[in-house]
């Protein structure tokens, strides 16, 4: 995709000395036509030699054995005069970082956005639209300016994605909405009891047996949320009923997407493309539950003049793409690494984000409550680790 990005940048350079011309000047000397063709021409070259500029960084042989890969500028198109950048293990790695980063840093400022938008206007089925909607134009965009090889789909390959598409978008909702009854940190205690529902969506539909470990790693998630919430000050029963929603469609969509995926529906259908197809199809789902669950309460804002709609709408901008890009980055991570690693970052986030909350919102936590934390978010660690070893 960077590379499309650049290519597509590069392409859209002029050259002043030629976008310039005035053809009356020169009249005399060239006409239009040729003209034209001149200005037509050097464009050419100048896109071939974009691309040829792009064509000559490659990854090559770094010893005799072909066992390690060098990423390296080469002249002429030939391995024999290339001069070596780095080894590709080392840019590897350092991308990989670089995403886990971007995948914490987005997290936590989706979180952040989210609340401050529900602060403004607390209505969390339209405040959902409105950041699937976010999502969907940014992977529209991909689609449509060819930085993304769009996927292709028929209707009865669209039908297989729906189940799929509407608990992603209930579990989105239901999360939006826990956030705007309660503290985050409190919504973050409450999601880590998620492998709880996923673990038995998958006893029940898919016969999946529940081993020891499996049981041992569920039954401290339940021990840690429950402490954890019977002693947490912000506790609300719609923010925890909300979260537990949450947590029971994000496990169907898990399941739904087991039992769809075994052999992608349609061309195209990358991890990164998956998503995509999901936002999109979750942001029109949402808009008639939307009207259903508030449009009853549309009326009464557009009377109410005590918020910024500019605000509003820039903040559900931002969240929009903060929930799509940090889940784009958390998909290519774990395409990049084992899923027991991806376990560990996955839970080490958890707990970054519960106390970047609790900092930035200046939100109070019992000790008990940062213990019930610990113990449910270090279960969710455990659970993913056990399916792990099951599945050897």
């Amino acid at each position: 995709m960077t590379v499309n990005l650049l290519i597509f940048s590069l392409t859209f350079i002029k050259i002043p000395h030629i976008t310039n011309i005035n053809p009356l000047l020169y009249k005399n000397k060239i006409n239009n036509d040729k003209l034209n063709y001149y200005k037509k021409s050097i464009s050419n070259i100048t896109k071939k030699n974009t691309i040829n500029i792009i064509n000559s960084f490659k990854y090559i042989p770094c010893d005799y054995d072909n066992n390690e890969k060098c990423f390296a500028h080469c002249d002429d198109h030939s391995e024999e005069e290339c001069k070596i950048i780095f080894k590709k293990d080392k840019f590897d790695t350092f991308k990989t970082i670089f995403y886990i980063i971007v995948w914490f840093v987005l997290s936590a400022k989706y979180n952040i956005t989210n609340k401050q938008r529900l602060n403004i206007l607390n209505l969390p089925w339209f405040q959902s639209v409105g950041s699937l909607g976010s999502g969907s134009i940014l992977v529209l965009l991909l689609w449509k300016t060819k930085l993304r090889l769009a996927p292709k789909l028929n209707f009865k390959e669209i039908k297989t994605y729906l189940p799929i598409a509407f608990f992603h978008s209930i579990g989105h909702i239901t999360a939006v909405i826990s956030m705007g009854a309660g503290a985050v940190s409190f919504t973050q205690i409450v999601k880590a009891a998620e492998p709880i529902f996923t673990s038995g969506f998958n006893w029940l539909l898919l016969g999946d047996v529940i081993t020891f470990p499996v049981g041992l790693s569920l039954f401290t998630i339940v021990l840690g949320v429950s402490f954890a919430s019977v002693s947490e000050l912000s506790f609300t029963w719609t923010s925890f009923i909300s979260a537990m929603l949450s947590n029971v469609a994000f496990a169907g969509r898990n399941v739904f997407s087991r039992l769809s995926l075994d052999k992608p529906k349609g061309k195209n259908i990358t991890p990164e493309n998956l998503f995509g197809i999901l936002t999109v199809m979750s942001f029109l789902i949402s808009i008639p539950l939307a009207f259903i669950f508030e449009g009853y309460k549309l009326k009464n804002i557009f009377i109410d003049k005590s918020f910024s709609s500019t605000l509003l709408l820039k903040k559900t901008f931002e969240t929009g793409l903060y929930f799509y890009l940090y889940n784009e980055a958390a998909m290519v991570v774990l395409n990049k690494i084992n899923p027991v690693s991806h376990a560990i970052i996955n839970t080490l986030k958890r707990i970054v984000l519960l106390f970047v909350c609790i900092l930035f919102f200046n939100t109070p936590l019992t000790r008990n409550g940062i213990i019930g934390s610990l113990i449910a978010i270090t279960g969710s660690y455990f659970y993913s680790n056990a399916k792990k070893l099951k599945n050897k």
